[in-house]
């Protein structure tokens, strides 16, 4: 069912008060509009005829001055009322009818054949006008539907409580097993290890000491202050926990009434100051504390705590305050010299001799360069908030909202997920292309959040200064009493002796604290390697001997901090390519290293080929979950409530598990996905998603000829808002020119043009370096200009042409706008010059078209046409005829799948 929040029980009421009233409108236009065809039935000629129908439509249009002269009227009435028709408009043809009628009374050339015409137009529109009223006693009723079906579904989850699946139960077991048994891990054995990372060196030590001395500033500072909340303070804290997606619906409800209410928010503020100043004697209430299983998209089950509100907030408080410090303190880390920058060994006599001929020095654009600065802004300690107000990154797979739509406005968790795919994929190029092999090795946690062992937390927090007050607050925050809601109201009351509580601020500071310990072994292991993480789910890449290198201490620093491995997302993959191009550079590796574990290398449906050198969808994966979808969709009752399951799981989650399209990818990819997505569609419906929702609406409505537009449209143009992911691919797909290997091969052919154009330079200039060259122990210019070979050297980190080509092949395509058509240019002017705004005040299909998105712009584009011949206009209904509140409000919530 829906997460719709606590929707306040006035919702429904106002909503069959709002339907009435629609309906009193709807029978009064009925009334007037048989009263105009009977007075246009009466007329005595095809003129008077014309005028009944214009002075009736313009009135049933609210414009009734439309259809008089102004002679008729009293002019300083009507000025502005003329003045403010627009051009192409539905009002300027009403006008332009009155004014030609005007002519027909003197100018024979106005025939009976234009007034007959002017006659079946107004006729029509009279009848649009009918069909916009059915339309919206139509919505009316889809929304009365979903509301008392959300109702009767928390009706019945009142009164029992479902068993759930066989994957539930087993899940549960696994997940209990860890949480309530004690973790095998030595403390000594922890801090020595931490030693042999971080208190080596001098420049090691020196970092190390600087960063305990933050954190516990930041500890003593934050436990010493006299008022940690105001409302201000209350408000980002309370939308930070509604991002969450912890809270129940009844709990979100009241803490959005919080912040609506500046009286009550200001009592909410004092009861937390009031616990943080008693923080020291803090505990959970003996009861227990109840916890639920959700289930996600990807088959995984979550349990979530269900604590009382106002500790929720304390508990989100602290956790951002925390995560934004340890974010800063480890940022400052990264800078310092302790931390390792790869760097390509490039002698003494090579560097001069390039400062000699070229006058070069590496400044920054080249490809290591650029490495670093992605590796730091998108994946150190990403996980972490830079700020309070910008909250803990969502970790999901699914997208929320209705995020194909609206490309580029936000950078999802999501978003940095698929990048990492792109930059794989664009690493993996390179270093075939260059040096002839590739390997790349991914991992994760079994079960990371439920088994961290509490005294590793201790411990890592401990090591890096945190104060023994707060010690003393997160170990009684983690040692948390559970008991199951499917249990009963007798569930027994168990102690949490392993693990953190899932979607808590704290939790994913404690998770990244300690694996910031395994970015940096990497890091000292590789001299300067990146370990590209999120969360708990890692990977790595480069030479084979460095690969070989970082496994080790990864499979240490899993040892030592009581983890395991989670060895069915764990995998190797190698790729070769015959013949690079600095072959004879770097020497032929051995054999593939049994050091490295065994594997695929998956990532949501794809797995990456080694043959192929790229990722295909595992067809059999999506064959499982086109079952599930199914089963998802026959457990929705309402037409809405399916058509949310369809855009999350379809539109959403099958495209998200895709990986986003990038240039690296190649087109090839985007059609592999475009046509599994027509193959699962297909599949559950071989005549198409919309003719079984139509099939689904004649039968419970009695509802038929709905055009496909009304399935595609936006809730604000009276259509349904399903979501087409087929268009934003193709519309992608336009953008891609040229193959991977041939932006790649162009980059190449830029450098020999700037080898070309030095040495022309060089030969008629001579050096543009004033500094002699120190070669083989001999102190003199060199007559004859560098090889090409020579020139082409390390480009990685020399060559701005690799780094271009570095930056192309990483590009998500843009979505190429489709182009307006005249036939849609005119139907525009027909929309609300307030213009239409999506969800979230986002724009839907508007009245403007530079406004809208590439989405609405195809949308609308190919399907207006029978949208305008059936409603004559893009709107099915006016925006003030429907419960626009109610499915927003509605729409809101993140969906909850069904267990």
């Amino acid at each position: 069912m829906a997460s719709t929040g606590a929707l306040p029980q006035t919702l429904k009421s106002i909503t069959a008060t709002k339907i009435k009233e629609l309906s009193k409108q709807r029978s009064l236009f009925e009334k007037r509009k048989d009263q105009i065809f009977k007075a246009s039935r009466d007329a005595p000629d095809l003129r008077s005829k014309v005028q009944i129908l214009l002075e009736g439509v313009t009135k049933l249009n609210g414009d009734p001055n439309d259809a008089f002269d102004k002679e008729d009227l009293d002019a300083d009435d009507t000025e502005q009322h003329t003045t403010r028709v627009t051009d192409c408009s539905d009002r300027a043809t009403y006008t332009n009818i009155r004014r030609f009628l005007l002519q027909s009374q003197y100018d024979p050339s106005v025939s009976d054949g234009s007034l007959k015409d002017w006659i079946a137009q107004l006729e029509g529109e009279l009848q649009s006008l009918e069909l916009k009223h059915e339309h919206a006693a139509f919505y009316s009723n889809l929304v009365t539907d979903w509301l008392e079906n959300l109702e009767a579904e928390q009706s019945a989850g009142k009164e029992f409580e479902p068993v759930g699946r066989a994957e539930m139960q087993e899940q549960r077991a696994t997940w209990e097993s860890l949480v309530f048994s004690t973790a095998d891990v030595n403390a000594d054995t922890i801090r020595a290890y931490l030693d042999s990372l971080f208190n080596t060196t001098p420049l090691t030590q020196q970092a190390l000491k600087e960063l305990r001395e933050r954190v516990k500033s930041f500890g003593t500072d934050l436990a010493a202050k006299k008022k940690w909340f105001s409302v201000d303070d209350l408000k980002w804290v309370s939308e930070s926990l509604l991002k969450a997606d912890l809270l129940t619906k009844e709990k979100m409800g009241i803490l959005r009434e919080f912040m609506r209410n500046k009286a009550v928010a200001q009592e909410v503020a004092d009861v937390l100051n009031m616990r943080l100043a008693s923080l020291d004697s803090w505990s959970w209430p003996e009861e227990g504390i109840p916890v639920e299983m959700r289930r996600q998209l990807n088959g995984k089950y979550r349990v979530f705590m269900d604590e009382d509100l106002l500790d929720s907030l304390l508990f989100q408080y602290l956790g951002l305050k925390w995560s934004v410090a340890f974010k800063k303190a480890f940022e400052a880390f990264f800078k310092t010299r302790a931390w390792k920058s790869p760097r390509q060994h490039i002698s003494k006599e090579e560097r001069e001799r390039r400062r000699y001929f070229l006058d070069s020095t590496v400044d920054g654009s080249c490809v290591n360069d650029y490495r670093r600065q992605t590796y730091e802004a998108d994946y150190f300690m990403t996980q972490l908030p830079s700020s309070v107000e910008a909250g803990v990154p969502e970790y999901s797979d699914e997208a929320s909202s209705d995020d194909i739509t609206d490309r580029g406005t936000r950078k999802h968790a999501l978003d940095t997920k698929h990048s990492l795919l792109h930059l794989l994929i664009t690493e993996s190029i390179i270093h075939t292309t260059q040096y002839g092999q590739f390997t790349a090795i991914r991992s994760d946690f079994k079960w990371f959040g439920p088994s961290l062992p509490h005294a590793t937390v201790m411990e890592v927090l401990k090591y890096f200064g945190v104060p023994q007050n707060w010690l003393d607050f997160f170990r009684v925050f983690l040692e948390a009493p559970l008991k199951f809601t499917h249990n009963g109201e007798n569930a027994a009351v168990q102690v949490r002796k392993r693990g953190v509580p899932v979607s808590h601020a704290l939790s994913d500071c404690f998770g990244e604290t300690v694996l910031f310990c395994m970015d940096y072994a990497v890091n000292q292991s590789t001299g300067g390697a990146y370990l590209y993480r999120l969360h708990d789910d890692f990977w790595f890449w480069g030479r084979e001997h460095t690969c070989v290198k970082a496994w080790g201490a990864m499979t240490k620093f899993t040892g030592v901090m009581g983890l395991e491995l989670n060895e069915e997302k764990t995998g190797t993959v190698r790729l070769t390519k015959p013949n690079p191009r600095q072959g004879s550079q770097v020497p032929a590796e051995q054999e593939p290293s049994s050091l490295l574990p065994a594997g695929d290398i998956r990532w949501g449906f794809l797995k990456l080929d080694p043959q192929e050198g790229r990722f295909i969808i595992d067809q059999s994966q999506v064959d499982s979950h086109i079952v599930e979808l199914g089963h998802q969709l026959a457990s929705c009752k309402s037409i809405f409530a399916w058509v949310q399951a369809w855009n999350s799981y379809f539109a959403r989650f099958f495209t998200n598990n895709f990986g986003k399209p990038a240039m690296c990818f190649g087109r090839s990819h985007i059609d592999m996905a475009i046509s599994t997505l027509s193959r699962i569609e297909r599949t559950l419906f071989p005549d198409g998603v919309t003719a079984h929702l139509r099939r689904m609406i004649a039968d419970q409505f009695d509802v038929h000829d709905l055009p496909e537009g009304f399935f595609y449209f936006p809730i604000e143009l009276g259509g349904l808002q399903l979501l087409n992911p087929y268009i934003p691919l193709l519309a992608m797909r336009e953008d891609i020119k040229q193959t991977p290997q041939q932006r790649l091969q162009k980059a190449f052919l830029e450098d020999e043009d700037a080898w070309h154009a030095a040495k022309e330079r060089f030969e008629k200039g001579g050096p543009r370096s004033s500094v002699r060259v120190y070669i083989n122990g001999d102190d003199r210019d060199p007559a004859a200009f560098m090889s090409l070979e020579e020139f082409m050297r390390f480009p990685e980190s020399h060559s701005r042409a690799l780094l271009q080509a570095y930056k192309d092949l990483i590009r998500i395509p843009e979505e190429v706008s489709i182009n307006q058509t005249t036939g849609f240019q005119s139907s525009l002017m027909s929309l609300n010059k307030t213009g239409v705004t999506g969800p979230g005040g986002r724009r839907g299909i508007t009245d403007s078209w530079v406004t809208m998105t590439p989405y609405w712009r195809w949308t609308a584009e190919v399907y207006h046409e029978e949208m305008v011949k059936k409603f004559g206009s893009l709107a099915a209904v006016n925006r003030e005829f429907m419960p626009l509140g109610v499915v927003e409000t509605l729409r809101e919530g993140k969906f909850r799948w069904q267990g």
